[in-house]
């Protein structure tokens, strides 16, 4: 029982050290002195907050993909009779859906761009620029 009331007493601790921290802005120092407790303690105690609410929200992330992809299998399978018969517009819908499947699970290769900006270039966009600070006036 005691272990249970010490974690809730550190947890509650790191909620008041993140609190101070962002919505305050307030240094470590600082926070050290309104809570009576070190340096140290605050830092601590502010890495183990973070640390559980990055947890916390890597979970909800899962969870959310895992959902859009249970949504994504059902329309695959309501619509893949469908396009089989030669429904266009459900094909269609399938390989969007495909297409989101694949970008929520990573599996396209990231594009490559290969963005050079020449001095052409760049007088265009600098002429463009120039008209529409004109036309602005």
């Amino acid at each position: 029982m005691a272990t249970k009331i010490n974690q809730d007493i550190a947890t509650a601790r790191e909620q008041q050290v993140i609190d101070m921290r962002v919505r305050r802005r307030m240094q470590f120092r600082e926070i050290a002195d309104e809570l009576g407790i070190n340096v140290k303690s605050a830092h601590e105690a502010w890495k183990r907050g973070m640390r559980r609410w990055a947890e916390a929200a890597a979970e909800q992330r899962d969870a959310e993909i895992g959902r859009q992809l249970a949504t994504l299998e059902a329309l695959l399978d309501g619509l893949m009779p469908k396009a089989v018969t030669g429904d266009a517009r459900a094909a269609e819908v399938i390989i969007k859906a495909l297409d989101r499947h694949a970008r929520l699970l990573g599996l396209d290769a990231p594009v490559k761009v290969d963005a050079k900006l020449t001095d052409a270039l760049t007088a265009e966009v600098e002429a463009l620029a120039d008209e529409i600070a004109e036309r602005a006036r």
